[in-house]
């Protein structure tokens, strides 16, 4: 995983107009939550299934089961029409929703039941398994919000890689990617330059552009669950800390 970006303007406030695409997933979703629905599984099921599995302390069957419930309830309820983006994040507001839902979890099942056990969204075996915590052990919100950072870095980073690939770039990825996204020891920058056959000049800039560029994508992540500029940067703070 890569490490967490610092807080920079770039993201925060000053150098960028908030964009136009404020809480536009959110938007979508109450204009028409069907159509929008696979999108919010894709982007979401992963903090939903950790939470559901930490606070319901059953199974990881049990966990898939009731996070399917979960989305299920979503689109036949509206109730994301509710979501008033001036009251806080729509991550804060999706996790009020996972409280209540998990306190009245017979019901959610027993509602999956009548509905012959309808998928509405494919749940990874392996990944779900691999990982869940302790649930006995783990905090519910804690974990949610953690993977809902992964998640978000994780498509940041993927439109990053595309991006530099597309555009003829692959150097300044390779770069970040076997420093930054390094599983074992890092290389240092002379050992990168000479692995890549550049400058070490060349591996800081390629490394601050591509920082760059990962933030900005993150932040556009963000700023699709959020009312506007205040909140993206309250977000932030609480995601990856000030």
């Amino acid at each position: 995983m890569a490490r967490m970006p610092d807080r920079d303007t770039s993201i925060g406030g000053q150098r960028k107009d908030f964009p136009e695409t404020t809480w536009g997933l959110v938007r979508r979703m109450q204009a028409d939550p069907s159509a929008a629905l696979e999108t919010l599984c894709a982007r979401y099921w992963k903090p939903v299934h950790q939470f559901v599995r930490a606070a319901w302390a059953k199974t990881n069957e049990d966990a898939k089961d009731l996070t399917q419930a979960f989305f299920m309830w979503l689109l036949e309820s509206q109730v994301t029409k509710k979501f008033d983006p001036a009251r806080g994040s729509f991550r804060a507001f999706l996790k009020s929703l996972l409280r209540h839902f998990v306190a009245h979890q017979n019901d959610a099942l027993k509602r999956l039941k009548r509905g012959g056990g309808r998928k509405v969204l494919p749940l990874d075996d392996e990944a779900a398994a691999a990982e869940a915590a302790d649930p006995k052990e783990a905090n519910p919100e804690v974990l949610f919000d953690r993977a809902w950072v992964s998640e978000v870095t994780r498509r940041a980073l993927d439109r990053v890689r595309r991006r530099h690939a597309s555009d003829g770039r692959s150097a300044q990825w390779r770069a970040f990617e076997e420093y930054d996204l390094a599983k074992g020891e890092q290389p240092t920058y002379a050992a990168l330059a000479s692995k890549l056959g550049v400058k070490e000049s060349d591996v800081r800039n390629y490394l601050f552009a591509v920082r760059e560029r990962v933030r900005e994508e993150i932040r556009a992540e963000l700023s699709e669950t959020v009312a506007d500029e205040r909140e993206l940067q309250a977000e932030w703070d609480a995601l990856f800390g000030k």
